[in-house]
């Protein structure tokens, strides 16, 4: 080499492939094959790149490492632009493709899969810079696959959740800036593109499955920041409709023809429901009604801490487990019911006409204002729609002002108006709050609230949170009072001397503070004794807490039937309602009670009966049992939506483009639970946790105690004027 003046660098060049005699030469290859292949040549690089020197003397050889760096960081950089493009090919999507369904089959873990698979060099590289070798050993829960910088796919994906989210416009950008999501403009085009995308898997639905809907008002404040003669603040009004496709198989569809047939057997007699059929369904329903307040009364007990049912020596007895409930929906048959919105419109829906007008507009966004359609629609289809007392007495007036018309379309005769239960409990609680409200040295609901200091409860209210509070306050108040009897009935100081007591015992006096204590059954055993007796006249406050109690136990067992899905206790409780409307004088609910046991039980044929009963009064949109809600409730959550939670905000929220932007909602809900599923957002929940309530309860328990409420005494002979709770039942 010396000879030949080459020099190692000369002579590892020349057998490296650079000249030509020397690429076939036998031994040249077979000594580059064996240095190119020794197990040698990764310590080999090693050493070059960092030369080995004894510790303290001399000075470090830099070696080779400034050209290793600089080979090694075009090597990666080449691999990862060839890694990348391929993921790019596998992860790109457009913006026109965009929809529901594209979304919610993205799989972080399957996503991640392909990624590894096609980028593992990447994969690596980054997995090293996010997660060191302690981070390994120590972390069990937190998984670095996850935290990857975002491509295009999944900056769409954080995109649509983010929206979903309520995001406002400014952090929307900041976010934008980061390149955690897309722009806005991207996400309002993605939106008009999902919505666009529901609305034709609604019209490939409309002509599959049966199918009702429901409609009521929206309200909105536009809001501006300057002035101008046309140009102020404001609210205004709207109409929203949402449309429920039954895609259970079991699912009958209302036929035309039964109920054609039926409307032609009774003719004209149209037998009215009378008095005593209404006596005579109250009469029947009584057991069932008595059974599930007797299995009420004991769950207070057994779920009350002081009891300990976990430490119950017979906690695990048959008896003890709650009632059967033989007109329960199953949780599949309702959760197959899917919800569509229709575009918001900005159409007024508290007058006749305002409804006329918004019919026609679902009509034509359902596609079905054509000719065919309309004769299709009075020969082959029949719409339960479900909404409030508004809106259902308009559309049944409707009904009235074209009953004349020349055909069955323009007669409505395929329309089937049905009130909301929802808005049936919030005129329920009205009439308790009308009924009981009382003073506050009396025992009525404002003495209860000022005890557990509950505010905004003392005017009625069908918006904020009212509803809840109230629904609380009561159920509180109920558990007090039950408490009590328990503690009286069982001549026990605490409700932990019961333990004691077996099934069958707890039973008995369950039994005993219904018929005693809690039911009209009391109120006339009550008379009966006193019947006669004018030395020994009636303790007033004894009867009124028995009254009370009855009452608000109606309103629990009600209230549980449709979180249960229990359709046959909420058919039983419909003569009860109609007692307690018509003698509290709220006519308009009076009226739509009797319209419905009308219809049940006279005007419609036994498949609409079924239809409308198993599939507009309850609905289940999570799949868990003890989670159904009223379709008008249901509604009112896509209302809300519209208003709050993916509500569009700023100079740009007209009408128009809420009308745009309102079918895109159940999307957008179903894209965020998918994300919060696949990244592990279950652990936390989707509902606050409520405070405990044992102390408020506790508190009015030893108030009614200490008065003696549930005992009657022959020196309590008469109340204040406004602690008088009239018995509107009974009146009814």
């Amino acid at each position: 080499m010396r000879a030949l003046r080459v020099d190692l660098p000369l002579l590892l060049w020349a057998m490296s492939y650079h000249l030509p005699e020397l690429v076939d030469d036998e031994l040249v290859k077979f000594e580059r094959t064996a240095f190119l292949s020794s197990s040698e040549l990764p310590s080999l690089l090693r050493v070059w790149h960092k030369p080995p020197r004894s510790h303290g003397r001399g000075v470090r050889s830099k070696g080779a490492a400034k050209a290793l760096d600089h080979f090694a960081f075009e090597r990666v950089a080449t691999t990862a632009r060839r890694e990348m493009s391929a993921v790019g090919a596998y992860m790109s999507s457009k913006v026109t493709k965009m929809s529901t369904e594209a979304l919610l089959s993205i799989s972080l873990t399957e996503m991640q899969k392909h990624v590894k698979d096609r980028a593992p060099t990447v994969w690596s590289l980054l997995r090293h810079c996010s997660w060191t070798s302690r981070q390994e050993k120590q972390n069990k829960l937190k998984n670095p696959d996850a935290v990857r910088p975002p491509h295009e796919s999944i900056t769409k994906y954080h995109t649509d959740r983010t929206r979903s989210c309520g995001t406002s416009a400014k952090a929307f950008d900041t976010l934008s800036a980061l390149g955690i999501t897309m722009s806005q403009a991207w996400t309002y085009r993605a939106i008009e593109q999902i919505s666009e995308g529901e609305h034709k898997s609604l019209e490939q639905d409309l002509k599959i499955f049966p199918w009702f809907g429901s409609h009521d008002n929206v309200n909105f404040r536009f809001r501006v920041f300057e002035q101008r003669s046309d140009h102020h603040s404001h609210f205004d009004s709207g109409t929203a409709c949402t449309i429920f496709i039954v895609k259970d198989p079991l699912a009958i569809r209302p036929s035309t023809t039964a109920l054609r047939d039926h409307r032609a057997k009774i003719g004209n007699r149209h037998p009215l429901i009378t008095a005593a059929d209404v006596f005579r369904l109250d009469s029947q329903a009584a057991p069932r009604l008595a059974a599930r307040a007797h299995d009420t009364i004991l769950r207070i007990l057994l779920e009350a801490p002081a009891f300990g049912f976990e430490s119950y020596t017979y906690k695990e007895d048959h008896s003890l487990r709650p009632a059967s409930r033989p007109g329960q929906l199953l949780v599949n048959e309702v959760s197959h019911v899917r919800q569509y919105l229709l575009d918001t419109v900005h159409m007024e829906e508290a007058s006749y006409d305002g409804n006329e007008r918004v019919m026609h507009e679902w009509l034509r966004q359902l596609k079905l204002d054509s000719l065919e359609e309309q004769k299709r629609t009075a020969n082959e289809r029949v719409l339960p729609w479900v909404g409030d007392q508004l809106t259902v007495s308009r559309l049944r007036g409707l009904l009235q002002f074209h009953r004349d018309d020349y055909n069955s379309f323009e007669r409505l005769d395929w329309l089937i108006p049905n009130f909301g239960w929802f808005h049936l409990m919030f005129a329920f609680e009205q009439s308790l709050h009308a009924q009981y409200y009382g003073t506050r040295t009396g025992l009525g609901l404002v003495h209860a609230f000022e005890v557990l200091d509950r505010r905004g409860l003392h005017t009625t209210s069908t918006q904020g949170t009212f509803h809840h509070t109230f629904e609380e306050a009561v159920d509180h108040t109920l558990e007090a009072h039950v408490r009590a009897l328990w503690c009286v009935v069982g001549e026990v100081e605490s409700l932990g001397n019961l333990r004691d007591c077996a099934p069958e015992e707890l039973h008995t006096l369950a039994t005993r503070i219904l018929d005693d204590h809690a039911s009209m059954l009391a109120l006339s055993k009550l008379h009966a004794t006193h019947a006669g007796m004018d030395q020994k006249p009636i303790d007033p406050l004894h009867r009124q807490v028995i009254q009370f109690v009855r009452d608000v136990l109606d309103y629990r067992v009600l209230r549980d039937a449709i979180a249960c899905g229990d359709i046959q206790t909420m058919e039983d409780m419909l003569p009860r309602l109609l007692f307690r409307f018509s003698g509290g004088q709220n006519h308009n609910y009076a009226l739509e009670v009797c319209e419905l046991l009308q219809n049940l039980h006279s005007e419609w044929p036994d498949d609409l009966k079924l239809f409308v009963r198993r599939y507009c009064w309850l609905t289940n949109t999570n799949g868990h049992q003890g989670s159904f809600i009223p379709v008008d409730r249901a509604k009112e959550h896509n209302i809300g939506d519209i208003k709050s939670s993916y509500a569009a905000m700023g100079p740009f929220a007209t009408w128009e483009y809420l009308g745009k932007t309102s079918a895109s909602i159940p999307g957008q809900r179903r894209v965020k639970d998918h994300v919060e599923h696949e990244i592990n957002h279950g652990y936390r929940g989707k509902t606050h946790t409520s405070p405990q309530k044992e102390n408020d309860i506790a508190k009015l328990q030893a108030v009614y105690q200490n008065a003696h409420a549930h005992t009657a005494l022959a020196s309590r002979h008469r109340l204040d004027a406004q602690d008088r709770f009239p018995d509107v039942v009974k009146k009814g």
